[in-house]
């Protein structure tokens, strides 16, 4: 099983980030991620970051869909795709804010009708294909002629519907604050089957997971637990944490001694992840110390 991190969070700079992905090329992770808590734009870094380090794989999650035109996002990647040599890993959802009514004051409506159209014009336009479409929620025409095979796409889904269509349309699955019970039980049978029924290779599915090495557990689960808060209110994740049978995003939180978090990171593997995708949240150097010192373990076995 692969396993890859995500980067640092906001108010780093440039050249920090630069360092963080250059360790954690050197340390032996096959991905590394940023996100939309990134102080940065995820995607304008990335491409950076490809050209200064060969070999690891970039990720971005998530590029909010609702406010990127298909093509303007399709162009970015593919630009980006370049500058890593084909290296990105291009993961796409809603991004659903805690209030539904807005985005920015942009409106967020139908997620699920949404997404397919999205991500059926956007694999043509990745592809180099000539999209023709006009619908009251998108109007696309032309194509993109950037001379680079397109990225992985991956989709973040939750409803059965949105997680049978990524099996059938994207490139894999990545979860977030999923459970292991829940991965073997729901969202891997759903997504193989489907892609399986598409007549589409097995998809990857990456899943990410919070994780702290450290003796003092109290301390790691409370700070994890401010830290996971605004996960709580998301009806989409209160869903996914029922199918686990856990009331909240921090009992997903891993953490205890080095045996103990092995033990809990294999489980994943076991259920049917491909990769996973770390999140170091330590309250301190010690433990992030620990934790770093066996992910590199894992990640070079």
């Amino acid at each position: 099983m692969r396993i890859g991190l995500v980067g640092l969070g906001a108010r780093r700079n440039l050249s920090e980030l630069l360092e963080d992905a250059r360790t954690a090329r050197d340390d032996g992770f096959s991905t590394y991620w940023l996100s939309q808590d990134t102080t940065h734009d995820p995607l304008t870094a990335i491409a950076l970051m490809g050209r200064e380090i060969p070999e690891i794989k970039f990720g971005t999650s998530i590029p909010p869909t609702f406010l990127r035109h298909p093509k303007v996002l399709a162009t970015q990647a593919l630009t980006v795709q370049e500058a890593t040599e084909g290296r990105l890993l291009l993961n796409i959802g809603p991004a659903a804010p805690p209030n539904r009514d807005s985005y920015f004051g942009y409106v967020f409506d139908q997620p699920i009708t949404h997404m397919r159209r999205l991500i059926t014009v956007l694999r043509r336009l990745l592809n180099g294909e000539a999209v023709d479409t006009d619908s009251p929620s998108l109007d696309l025409q032309g194509q993109i002629d950037i001379n680079v095979g397109a990225p992985l796409v991956l989709m973040t889904a939750f409803k059965p519907t949105m997680v049978r269509f990524a099996g059938e349309q994207a490139d894999g699955i990545f979860t977030w604050l999923v459970g292991h019970r829940t991965l073997s039980d729901y969202v891997v049978p759903e997504v193989t089957r489907a892609a399986s029924e598409a007549q589409r290779i097995s998809p990857r599915v990456m899943a990410a997971v919070a994780v702290c090495v450290t003796s003092k557990v109290k301390q790691a689960r409370a700070s994890a637990a401010e830290r996971l808060e605004i996960f709580n209110g998301l009806s989409s994740y209160k869903a996914m944490l029922a199918r686990e049978g856990v009331l909240w995003a921090q009992d997903l939180f891993i953490t205890g001694e080095e045996d103990e978090v092995t033990e809990s990171l294999l489980k994943y593997a076991k259920a049917g992840a491909t990769d996973l995708v770390v999140a170091e949240l330590c309250p301190d150097a010690t433990s992030a110390r620990r934790t770093r010192k066996l992910l590199t373990s894992l990640a070079n076995r």
